[in-house]
């Protein structure tokens, strides 16, 4: 009796510990699942490499598409700057024939004020031309004002003023056009507003007065 009851307790001791104890797969089960793996890895892993090819043709792509507009820009902006040189061309050569009363005799054609190494001084060009059809010889000289402000106060600044003070005021001798050159020179805390350009032509009496913004001439 009491061996039966050891040999019962055993056996229950037994079918616990089996009972509680994890299950473990089959080898084979195991192996099944490791190569089921992998293949998803594999897969993935094409994946992921067809991707990063995909991308790479997309950025060429891209890159190719940006050099182009690029270009395009810039052969566009080449196009306009010579079609604005053309077409100043032709202005000018028109006025030069009076065509369509564009002119009827001495003006200015153009005024640059261009900058230097230095914010107080400035070059300027004035272009001048005549009707050719006048086809005479006119001189005169050409006086330079600033308008602006210098101390919170309206000024007007003559030659004598802007200049260095030695050089006399532009003078012109032409038949057609003549360009005319020279330096202006801003007092410190000027806040130059506007120029005026005057043109007295011998022989003529009434002269010829040009207004141009300062913002418009330097770029400001």
């Amino acid at each position: 009796m009491a061996l039966t009851i050891v040999v019962a307790a055993v056996l229950l001791f037994v079918v616990w510990q089996i009972a509680s104890s994890p299950v473990i797969p089959e080898v084979a089960d195991l192996k099944d699942e490791v190569r089921f793996l992998g293949g998803e890895a594999n897969s993935m892993k094409e994946r992921l490499e067809r991707g990063v090819a995909r991308q790479a043709v997309l950025e060429q792509e891209a890159e190719v598409l940006r050099r182009a507009n690029r270009l395009l820009r810039e052969s566009e902006s080449e196009r306009q700057a010579e079609l604005g040189r053309l077409q100043s061309e032709l202005e000018f050569f028109r006025r030069l024939a009076g065509s369509g009363g564009a002119q009827s005799g001495l003006d200015i054609y153009r005024v640059e004020i261009l900058p230097t190494e230095s914010a107080l001084v400035f070059r300027f060009v004035l272009t001048l031309t005549q009707n050719i059809r006048r086809a005479s010889v006119i001189s005169g000289r050409a006086r330079l004002d600033l308008e602006g402000t210098l101390e919170d106060r309206l000024v007007t600044l003559h030659w004598s003023e802007i200049s260095d003070g030695q050089a006399p005021e532009p003078s012109f001798r032409f038949k057609y056009f003549q360009q005319l050159e020279g330096y202006l020179t801003l007092p410190a805390g000027l806040s130059p507003t506007r120029l005026r350009v005057t043109l007295e032509m011998k022989g003529q009496r009434k002269p010829v007065i040009r207004y141009y913004e300062w913002r418009d001439l330097a770029g400001d």
